[in-house]
C-alpha cells in the first residue's frame, strides 16, 4: 500500500489533536505514522475499550488499516466487518468496504472478493477507488483462470480510467494474458506439426504446402511472442521509474 508519508503524518497529527484525551489512540496513530504496525495495533486494540463510542469507531478503522499494512489479512477482515456493522454511516465506510474486497482477494477468496467489490462500485460509483476496485476484480478473474473476462476488465480500466494509477498494472496483465494465449497457440501448432508428419496419403506437394503454412504461422506467433515480451519489459521499466519518482517525491517532502 503506497503512502504519502507527509500526508499521513498530517492526518495523524490532526486526529491526535481531536482525540488527545485517549492516550492509546494517540499512541497508535503515532506508531502508524512511523509504520510500526505492531505497536499501532496494540495501542488501537487498547483504545477499543474506551468509554467514548467515537473513540472505539476510530480505533476500529485504524485497526483495519494497520492490520492490512502488516499483512494480517484475517484480523483486518474481522475488524473491517466490525467497523461496517457498527459504523455503516461513517464517511470512511466506503474505504473500509473497498479494503474488505481487496483483503478477500489477498486471502484467496476470489468469488466473495468480486462480489464485495462490485457492491462497492454500485454503492460508491464516484469514489476514487473505483478503478482500483475493477483492477482487483480483474485479478480475481485472472487468479481463477478466467483470462478472457479478466482481459475485458483490465481493458476497461485502460479505456475508462486512463488517469488511474492502476492503468500500467492493468496493461501489464493484458500483455501477460496475450502472451499466454500465444504460447497456447504455439502448443496447438506443435501438435498440428506432429500430426502433419504422419503420412496420410497426401501428395508431396500438399504435404510441402502444409509444412510451409505451419512454419509461417509458427514464425508469426514467435514474432508476436517476442513483441509481447518487449512490451512487458517496457511496462515493467515504466513502473520502476514511477516507483523511483514517488520515492524521490516522498523524500523531498520530508526535507
Amino acid at each position: 500500500m503506497k503512502k504519502n508519508l507527509l500526508t499521513i503524518c498530517f492526518v495523524c497529527l490532526s486526529i491526535c489533536s481531536i482525540f488527545a484525551d485517549n492516550n492509546d489512540l494517540v499512541a497508535g496513530l503515532d506508531a502508524y505514522s512511523r509504520n510500526d504496525w505492531t505497536t499501532a495495533t496494540e495501542s488501537f486494540e487498547k483504545a477499543l475499550t474506551a468509554a467514548k463510542p467515537q473513540d472505539r469507531i476510530e480505533a476500529l478503522y485504524w485497526l483495519v488499516m494497520s492490520e492490512t499494512s502488516a499483512q494480517n489479512y484475517r484480523y483486518a477482515l474481522n475488524y473491517a466487518d466490525a467497523f461496517l456493522e457498527n459504523a455503516s454511516e461513517d464517511e470512511r465506510a466506503a474505504e473500509v468496504s473497498y479494503q474488505k474486497g481487496r483483503l478477500l482477494h489477498l486471502s484467496g477468496d476470489y468469488e466473495t472478493s468480486s462480489k464485495i467489490l462490485y457492491q462497492f462500485i454500485e454503492d460508491y460509483p464516484e469514489h476514487p477507488k473505483v478503478p482500483s476496485a475493477y483492477y482487483w476484480i480483474g485479478e480475481n478473474l485472472y487468479a481463477a483462470g478466467n483470462y478472457t473476462e479478466a482481459r475485458k476488465v483490465f481493458s476497461g480500466i485502460v479505456a475508462d480510467y486512463p488517469q488511474s494509477g492502476k492503468v500500467n498494472e492493468a496493461r501489464y496483465k493484458i500483455v501477460l494474458i496475450d502472451q499466454q494465449s500465444v504460447r497456447e497457440e504455439l502448443l496447438r501448432m506443435a501438435s498440428e506439426a506432429n500430426a502433419a508428419a504422419v503420412p496420410d496419403g497426401s501428395s508431396a506437394i500438399e504435404e510441402q504446402q502444409q509444412n510451409e503454412d505451419i512454419i509461417n504461422r509458427l514464425t508469426a506467433l514467435e514474432e508476436k511472442l517476442d513483441e509481447l515480451s518487449a512490451t512487458l519489459a517496457r511496462i515493467a521499466e515504466e513502473q520502476e521509474q514511477q516507483r523511483i519518482r514517488e520515492q524521490q517525491q516522498a523524500f523531498e517532502q520530508q526535507q
